[in-house]
């Protein structure tokens, strides 16, 4: 994703904010989290970048057992923000 797709996203859902932390060359796999700490939490694995999605086979894979990725979510929710380009 880059700027200019991250400004039509929230021209499209003005009402949704997301949040993108840099690594710091620490992680190499790819989460969705929604409604992080929250009853509604939802943890999705995404086993290729979104750049390759559609180009290739890719899986997005739901993770029922969410309280696992508590600590790796608030270690990386300390890092700096990712700013697009």
């Amino acid at each position: 994703m880059h700027g200019i797709e991250l400004a039509d996203f929230y021209r499209d859902y003005p009402d949704i904010r997301l949040s993108m932390r840099r690594t710091m060359g620490k992680y190499h796999d790819r989460f969705i989290v929604l409604d992080f700490e929250t009853e509604n939490e939802r943890v999705f694995l995404c086993g290729a970048s979104s750049k390759d999605a559609g180009a290739r086979i890719t899986s997005i894979v739901e993770d029922y057992g969410t309280k696992k990725y508590h600590s790796l979510l608030k270690e990386l929710l300390g890092n700096d923000e990712l700013r697009l380009s």
